[in-house]
């Protein structure tokens, strides 16, 4: 996957600030903080520092989901605060979810929806799990946006 980070000059003109390529298994493509100014946003060069952003603060990853085992695992690896054995959790953040490839489940407290390229998920703080069944990698663009805690 490439990822295409553009800037304004003091003339005001554009330009590429950086073109490179990252891995799409995880990829933070944009992370910024509340109160930043633009200039100073950082682009991770590598997996996620941190899965939630502050509050006010975004992010914006690309990831292939494997397998329900591996999905919980993870998440309580990455220190996902309540990630439960079958990987349901709850971020303190809206999330702006779009499925490029694959099909997944998700699942909340009452109720699934199966999805497929395409389809768009807007997540708002509530508790859920992700199921990938289909026994091949599922790729979702994702932009978290944290809440007041």
């Amino acid at each position: 996957m490439k990822r295409v980070i553009t800037a304004a000059g003091a003339d005001g003109k554009s330009y590429f600030e950086s073109v490179s390529d990252v891995a799409a298994s995880f990829a933070d493509v944009w992370a910024s903080a509340p109160g930043e100014p633009l200039a100073l946003a950082m682009a991770s060069q590598g997996g996620a520092t941190q899965l939630e952003p502050a509050p006010g603060g975004s992010s914006w990853r690309i990831f292939e989901l494997p397998d329900d085992a591996v999905v919980a695992k993870y998440l309580r690896d990455q220190g996902v605060p309540g990630v439960d054995a079958s990987g349901f959790h709850r971020t303190q953040t809206l999330d702006y979810v779009m499925i490029l490839d694959g099909e997944v489940t998700l699942e909340l407290d009452h109720g699934t929806v199966t999805l497929g390229p395409g389809d768009c998920v807007v997540q708002r703080a509530t508790n859920h799990a992700w199921r990938n069944k289909s026994g091949k990698p599922v790729r979702m663009a994702v932009v978290m946006v944290g809440l007041p805690k």
